[in-house]
């Protein structure tokens, strides 16, 4: 009997043991990039799942600063069910980089989880020194407009802040604007000594690209004042939209695997064309597809005959180097290998030689 009974005891033991809430976050760190104090504060939601088999409940959230605040589901979330924290950051009078970890507690057996937010803030200078490209009267803040990541299936917006720094209205004017951008100057006029924007929406899912692509469009003035026009540069880096991925479908993803990330062709005598490979292999449960390869490099060519790779299967990557193209004696670049996997959705190889 007293077996018995200590075999029912450790038995009720090891069951409250595995009876528990655990939980498990899309993403733990928030990039902001670099954006204007005059913006005001920006927000970032993290989502996060009940992966446990008992109610989860976030007891405290806590930040290290005035400058962040937060909100938070209190409810208690069921198994299987999901939940969000949003983390607000002031900019007002701190320009600069910033970074900083957000502690969220709950009943889970972790505890506690630590988020983090970072970024850069612009902070207000003088015009001249915030606003240092100009066209006639129209000063702009910058020239480029970076999108950073950019997911297929949304739009992404960008700005430019510019000013007035004449005595007349001002009317600025947009040329050669690439299809999937739409452009607009808010507000169309500027009066003098006012300040406006350009605000751009970029719809990746026009673009038959993958990767990190940059775009232009020309800026200037439509009342005589200058005939001068400008370059703005659009930046993203087109990938995948994983974010309404939940933690079992991001497993059951196809997930890709090198057999190396360094590619050395050595010391490359003559002008004979050289080849190496590698292997990409598909470590997961569903197909992987290879969206592109990038390259920058004129004297590279990429092979892959299989942009489609299924569970378990492999493709071979075969990389040639042509010395007569080359401009310098030293190769150093990087392939980056954009697919669906959602934990490595941008992967780089390293590519490396000399030429005698």
């Amino acid at each position: 009997m007293k077996r018995l009974g200590l075999g029912l005891f450790l038995s009720a033991c090891i069951g409250t043991a595995i009876a528990q809430p655990q939980i498990v976050f899309d993403n733990t760190t928030h990039d902001f990039g670099s954006f204007e104090e005059e913006i005001g504060p920006v927000t970032h939601e993290f989502k996060f799942f009940n992966t446990g088999n008992e109610p989860l409940l976030i007891t405290n959230v806590r930040t290290t600063c005035g400058c962040t605040a937060s909100e938070y589901t209190r409810e208690p979330i069921a198994p299987n069910d999901s939940g969000s924290v949003k983390v607000t950051y002031n900019p007002k009078g701190r320009p600069g980089r910033f970074s900083k970890p957000v502690y969220v507690t709950t009943n889970a057996s972790e505890g506690r989880e630590t988020l983090h937010i970072k970024g850069v803030v612009i902070g207000t200078k003088s015009h001249k020194i915030t606003n240092p490209y100009k066209i006639g009267d129209l000063s702009l803040r910058s020239l480029h407009i970076p999108l950073f990541e950019t997911a297929k299936g949304h739009l992404k917006e960008g700005q430019v802040f510019v000013r007035n720094e004449g005595k007349r209205e001002l009317i600025p004017l947009f040329k050669n604007v690439p299809s999937h951008i739409s452009v607009e100057m808010i507000p169309p006029v500027l009066h003098p000594d006012e300040e406006g924007l350009i605000k751009i929406v970029y719809n990746p899912d026009e673009v038959d690209d993958w990767g990190f692509r940059r775009d232009e469009f020309d800026i200037g003035l439509n009342n005589g004042i200058s005939n001068d026009f400008n370059t703005i540069t659009v930046s993203a880096n087109l990938l995948d939209d994983f974010s309404t991925l939940t933690p079992q479908q991001r497993q059951e993803a196809g997930h890709i695997e090198l057999s190396d990330d360094v590619v050395d062709f050595g010391i490359i005598k003559g002008n004979k064309v050289q080849k190496k490979s590698l292997l990409i292999t598909n470590n997961g449960r569903s197909p992987l597809s290879i969206r592109k390869i990038t390259n920058g490099n004129r004297t590279l060519k990429i092979k892959l005959k299989q942009k489609t790779i299924k569970p378990g299967k492999s493709a071979k990557l075969t990389i040639e180097t042509d010395p007569s193209l080359a401009r310098t004696n030293l190769l150093n670049c990087r392939l980056i290998i954009i697919s669906n996997d959602p934990n490595k959705p941008s992967i780089p190889i390293r590519v490396l030689g000399s030429f005698e």
